[in-house]
């Protein structure tokens, strides 16, 4: 209570950081544990617009003001994968999204077949990327929040990672860029599918 002000400058200073390390702590356990559930993941076949119609489902709930729009052909999109992974993937791409996109703003889920696989994107109203960061959005511990985000913690971009490794578990990759109209980013998966075991 008595503190001079200085002294209390470094306190709250010690406080964030120790605040800031948590987080890491947190983010890093989290990782290694989606890590561990990607060494182990058991493939399915399964229906993936069924799987993204859920989802989009529990975004709704959560997405406030905004909106939350499915793009899609009818019918199911099969895949061969680990089901759970790729909804956690959506999940942090979701997460993302809702803490760019201005309150009355859209986010657009869109799946598409494509010759090779299927072609899942999320875009989202608000600002863009900076061009030097699209290629390193989905390294570890790389992060956008600082440069725009409207709310939540600071994310340390250990969930976009975790994307990439999904998609890459799927034969995939994972891509973000500018949308070319300039109204907001577009985080796109292209996912082949895990390969089947011989029995």
């Amino acid at each position: 209570h008595g503190l001079p002000d200085g002294a209390r400058a470094y306190l709250e200073r010690a406080r964030d950081g120790a605040a800031r390390l948590g987080g890491i702590v947190r983010a890093m356990s989290e990782a290694s544990r989606i890590e561990r559930a990607i060494d182990s993941a058991d493939a399915e076949d399964f229906d993936l617009h069924a799987l993204v119609e859920g989802c989009a489902e529990g975004y709704r709930a959560l997405a406030g003001t905004r909106t939350v729009v499915v793009d899609a052909a009818a019918g199911p999109l099969p895949l061969h994968g680990a089901p759970d992974l790729v909804a956690q993937a959506l999940d942090k791409l979701f997460d993302n999204a809702r803490s760019f996109t201005p309150e009355h703003g859209t986010i657009t889920i869109r799946l598409a077949a494509r010759a090779d696989g299927v072609r899942l994107a999320m875009a989202n109203d608000g600002p863009l990327l900076p061009v030097a960061m699209q290629d390193r959005l989905f390294d570890p511990l790389v992060s956008v929040r600082e440069a725009g985000a409207r709310s939540g913690p600071p994310n340390l971009g250990l969930g976009l990672s975790v994307v990439r490794l999904v998609a890459e578990l799927h034969g995939g990759r994972a891509l973000a860029r500018n949308r070319d109209d300039g109204t907001g980013v577009e985080f796109i998966l292209d996912l082949r599918g895990m390969p089947r075991r011989r029995l």
